[in-house]
């Protein structure tokens, strides 16, 4: 279940404390890198997703092109990290492979399982089957992966989709020290920040990646909303 946003605290209810401090911690080395325009809980362009913390770098000369932007995903725990990973092209792989598997399985259920016909159709190999109450473990197990793998494709794989869409010009990790088992598990262009006490290590530096002027712009657009905080009319702050 996705934690709700808390608007007014800039922060998701029901977060864990660990999880908070991974966005102090971030907003605090994205400032040492010259990110020092930051805000937690953005809205990422040309995706559904939010970001725990994005930021922003202001070039040191004026110009008419933006800065860049980084965005900072932090994971407290490893079933939160699990549920966002992965790379998109192998579970889509995986997916066609059990795809393969059931329907060669379920043709040799149709032949073994008359009883399971359903009778809608006068002819056998256009009817339907209903294999719910057969104890097929076979069966089961690779219709469970395949309908996990489904749901991971179209809600899960944030880290890899993310990369796709080029939305900021850096990626960034966030974790406790016991969310990954190798740094094969993050995508290449992400990088990976270990808390160590209070403080992060660079475990991997971040590749730049290409981003579009506008959406660098309308990041920084995002992130200045999330710092703005309209006094509430009538509480005598509004002058």
């Amino acid at each position: 279940m996705r934690m709700m946003e808390d608007r007014a605290g800039g922060r998701a209810k029901g977060e864990s404390r660990e999880h908070r401090t991974l966005k102090r911690l971030a907003r605090g080395w994205m400032r040492e890198r010259g990110f020092r325009i930051s805000a937690t809980e953005v809205r990422i362009p040309l995706s559904a997703y939010r970001a725990d913390v994005a930021g922003y770098c202001s070039r040191r000369i004026y110009t008419v092109s933006p800065g860049e932007t980084m965005v900072v995903e932090c994971k407290a725990t490893r079933a939160d990290f699990l549920r966002d990973s992965g790379v998109e092209s192998e579970v889509l792989e995986e997916r066609i492979a059990i795809e393969k598997r059931l329907k060669g399985l379920v043709g040799m259920m149709r032949m073994h399982l008359p009883q399971c016909r359903m009778g809608v159709s006068l002819f056998a190999e256009y009817d339907s089957y209903d294999f719910g109450t057969v104890r097929h473990e076979v069966w089961r197990r690779l219709a469970s992966q395949f309908d996990l793998l489904g749901r991971k494709f179209k809600e899960g794989l944030k880290l890899s989709k993310l990369s796709r869409y080029s939305s900021a010009n850096y990626f960034c990790l966030a974790v406790e020290a016991e969310v990954l088992k190798k740094a094969e598990e993050v995508p290449e262009a992400w990088g990976i920040l270990v808390r160590e006490g209070d403080g992060l290590i660079v475990l991997r530096e971040p590749l730049r990646m290409e981003a579009k002027e506008e959406v660098r712009l309308k990041l920084l657009e995002r992130i200045g909303a999330r710092n703005t905080r309209w006094p509430r009319l009538g509480s005598g702050r509004e002058r």
